[in-house]
């Protein structure tokens, strides 16, 4: 990206502003594994600490743990790294829907379909299931990359107080003459310590769309699952 002196001084005064705020983040170089226990150079040319880590998503500790490290290095050897293109183009392998397949049968749903992260999952699944006479509900404290996912589509977006039941009941009706409603919330607000609530939504003809990013999968469809 190239900009003018001018465009780089606005950008420097911006930062400045962020810092003096005290809202700038610095990151953090990890000298290891992920654990429970890490190694961190902070800031950056500090000699290393060892700190307690309480803000990865390795919960069960499996980014390190030997048996995936040792599967991961047999894939690598079987089939080398990268897909070099996207999935639609050349980037499925048989692995995959192997996969695929095995978490169709454990889920008990028709189908699965895979994406490196939750934020691709978020990015991608709205602009191809909806369309410009469609309706998303959402939380208004839905997770970033739901929102982003939401900008990407041509659906109507429209958004409820936090887990107000009352108020999507009234969103509902709303929008009743939409040819899909689809209501959006996460499943779980490490924020705000409380659970998810789409009441309304399962009396009426529309769609549900929980974010589960931490928490696999615990209770589904009535069931437990592990």
């Amino acid at each position: 990206m190239a900009y003018s002196d001018k465009i780089r001084g606005a950008y420097q005064a911006q930062l400045k502003a962020i810092q003096d705020a005290g809202l700038f983040k610095q990151e953090r170089f990890i000298h290891s594994p992920q654990a429970a226990d890490i190694e961190v150079e902070y800031p950056a040319g500090a000699p290393l600490k060892k700190v307690i880590n309480m803000c990865a998503n390795n919960y069960l500790g499996l980014s390190s743990h030997p048996e995936v490290v040792k599967a991961a290095h047999e894939g690598l050897d079987a089939r080398g790294y990268g897909m070099s293109s996207v999935r639609f183009i050349c980037g499925t392998q048989d692995i995959h829907r192997e996969l695929e397949t095995k978490l169709t049968e454990f889920l008990g749903t028709e189908d699965t379909l895979l994406f490196p992260s939750c934020m691709d999952a978020n990015a991608g699944v709205f602009e191809a299931v909806l369309t410009k006479d469609d309706v998303i509900i959402s939380d208004r404290l839905v997770h970033a990359s739901l929102v982003d996912g939401i900008r990407l589509c041509s659906a109507m977006h429209d958004t409820i107080k936090h887990s107000d039941m009352g108020h999507l009941e009234e969103k509902l009706q709303l929008h009743a003459d939409r040819r899909l409603k689809l209501v959006v919330t996460d499943n779980q607000w490490g924020e705000h310590t409380n659970h998810v609530g789409i009441g309304p939504a399962r009396k009426q003809d529309q769609s549900s769309f929980v974010a589960k990013s931490h928490q696999f999968p615990g209770f589904f469809r009535g069931r437990f699952l592990g």
